[in-house]
Formats: C-alpha cells, sequence, structure tokens
C-alpha cells in the first residue's frame, strides 16, 4: 500500500500543481487540485495500482462524480445576463494533467507514488 503524504504535503503540490497549470493557460483552483490528489490518494488506498495511470485517472473521475465535483467557467469570466455557467464532471484529462504534475512534484521531493 502507498504512503499517503501529509496533508501539509498534499497543500504544497495543489497550490505548485496549480501554477504549472496556470502557465500552461489551465485556470483550476488549489483546492480543486488538492480535492483531486486526495481522491487520487483514496484510490490508491483502496487497491487501485499505482502503476495502471488508466485506471487511477477513471478512478479520480468516478470518486469526483461520486462527490458531484464538476467543473466550469470562472463566474467573473461570465457576461452578467449570460444566465448560469455550464458544468460539467471532472475530465480525464485534466486529472491526467494534474497527476502528471504530481509525479514531477513527487520526483522533486524525493517521493513516489507506490
Amino acid at each position: 500500500m502507498p504512503n499517503r503524504p501529509s496533508d501539509a504535503l498534499i497543500g504544497e503540490a495543489a497550490g505548485w500543481i496549480t501554477e504549472q497549470l496556470s502557465e500552461e493557460g489551465v485556470m483550476i483552483s488549489a483546492d480543486l487540485v488538492e480535492l483531486l490528489l486526495g481522491f487520487e490518494w483514496d484510490s490508491l488506498e483502496g487497491g487501485v495500482d499505482a502503476d495502471d495511470r488508466a485506471a487511477l485517472v477513471a478512478a479520480v473521475c468516478e470518486c469526483a462524480a461520486a462527490n458531484d465535483v464538476q467543473v466550469g467557467p470562472s463566474t467573473e469570466m461570465l457576461p452578467a445576463n449570460d444566465g448560469p455557467p455550464s458544468v460539467e464532471d471532472v475530465p480525464p484529462a485534466l486529472v491526467e494533467q494534474v497527476l502528471s504534475w504530481e509525479d514531477d512534484f513527487l520526483g522533486l521531493a524525493g517521493l513516489q507514488r507506490g
């Protein structure tokens, strides 16, 4: 079973990942990244193989859907009379980006997922 990082380290990773994604043009809150990382570690502790990236991404997406986590545009970016923003389930591509940056963060910290 993998050793789950401390909450402080997950929070630090979430902030760093958010910065990296921002530089790529992906606007996401650190809170959402931290939530996705929590779902990832829950999935790993539940038996998902850390080396099976497709299964891990799917498990994180399933956790997000089960917890009614959805993504959409920032309300600050919408015109005033445009109605409610459209939201969607967390896309697997976003989870993959988060996990990819987490790989880099864990490598810099001298840790590994599994």
